[in-house]
């Protein structure tokens, strides 16, 4: 089932991200925040940031890398969520970003690359 797989593929690679994200300092806040309008993967801090995280996996380089997958709706989805989680719990001046992991996986699921896009999404209202 084509579903369950991607699933399967997408909980691989968030805790790839994740474990990649403590290494290079962040510090995860929380995973799989969810609002009313979706969800963001992760929120981290990092250096004086709140950062949201989207995680994008991909098993085979078909498509091309798995960042290209952050449509712009899926930009404005997550700033919307960036903004609610801000809110919920009274963040109002805090310097914030979006950053993006790419992750693609070989062929047996295991890691073949892992890169993060720092300020991925722009328009990011920042606070501060």
């Amino acid at each position: 089932m084509p579903g369950r797989e991607n699933k399967r593929i997408g909980k691989i690679g968030e805790e790839e991200a994740r474990r990649f994200l403590r290494r290079k300092g962040y510090e995860i806040l929380a995973k799989n925040f969810r609002t009313r309008l979706g969800e963001i993967d992760a929120v981290a801090r990092y250096r004086g940031f709140i950062v949201f995280i989207e995680i994008k996996t991909r098993a085979s380089s078909s498509l091309g890398p798995p960042y290209l997958s952050v449509t712009r709706a899926k930009q404005a989805r997550i700033i919307r969520n960036a903004l609610i989680y801000l809110k919920r719990y009274g963040l109002d001046n805090v310097n914030w970003r979006i950053d993006v992991v790419s992750v693609k996986l070989d062929h047996i699921y295991g890691l073949e690359d892992i890169e993060i896009i720092e300020n991925a999404v722009e328009d990011n209202c920042q606070g501060g």
